[in-house]
C-alpha cells in the first residue's frame, strides 16, 4: 500500500510539475518578447534622439510595420518548409509556381518597406530615417552579441 501511495504521489507530482513548466514555458516567451520589445524601445529612442512629439507618431507606425513584415515572412518560412521537404517530388510547373509566390513574396515586402518609409518621410527629418536604418542593423548586432554571451555564461564549467 505505501507503494502505490508513493508511485501515485509522484505521478500527481509530476504531473502538476509538467502542467507548472508548459505554463512557464508559454508565459516565459511572452515575457521574453515583452522585454525584447523594451529593449528596442529604449535602443531606438535613444539612439535616434526621438522628441516626445515624433516618439508618439514613431512608434505605432513602427509597430504596425514591424508586424505586417513579421506575417509575410513567417508567411514565406511556412510555405518554405513545407515545399524544400518536397521539392525533389515536385514537378517544373510546381516548382515555378512556388518561386513565383517567393517572387510575390519578396515584392510585397519591398511595398510595405516602400509605404513605411514614405510614412516616416511624414513624421522624421531624412538623418533621423537614416539613422533609423543603420539603429536597426546595430539593434540586431547588440542582440546577437547578447545571446551568444547569455549561451557562452550558460554553458557549464569544463572539469
Amino acid at each position: 500500500m505505501r507503494t502505490t501511495s508513493r508511485i501515485l504521489f509522484l505521478f500527481v507530482l509530476l504531473a502538476l510539475f509538467s502542467q507548472a513548466t508548459l505554463a512557464q514555458g508559454r508565459h516565459g516567451r511572452e515575457l521574453h518578447r515583452e522585454r525584447f520589445r523594451s529593449m528596442r524601445i529604449a535602443f531606438f529612442t535613444e539612439k535616434l534622439e526621438l522628441t516626445p512629439e515624433e516618439a508618439e507618431k514613431f512608434w505605432p507606425l513602427f509597430n504596425e510595420f514591424e508586424k505586417n513584415r513579421e506575417e509575410l515572412i513567417r508567411n514565406s518560412r511556412m510555405r518554405s518548409r513545407e515545399f524544400s521537404l518536397q521539392a525533389e517530388e515536385l514537378s517544373d510547373q510546381e516548382a515555378e509556381e512556388i518561386i513565383n509566390q517567393h517572387i510575390e513574396t519578396r515584392k510585397k515586402e519591398l511595398q510595405l518597406d516602400i509605404e513605411f518609409h514614405n510614412e516616416l518621410k511624414k513624421i522624421l527629418p531624412p538623418k533621423k530615417i537614416m539613422q533609423l536604418y543603420i539603429t536597426e542593423v546595430q539593434f540586431r548586432e547588440y542582440m546577437l552579441r547578447r545571446i551568444r554571451d547569455e549561451r557562452g555564461r550558460s554553458k557549464p564549467e569544463p572539469w
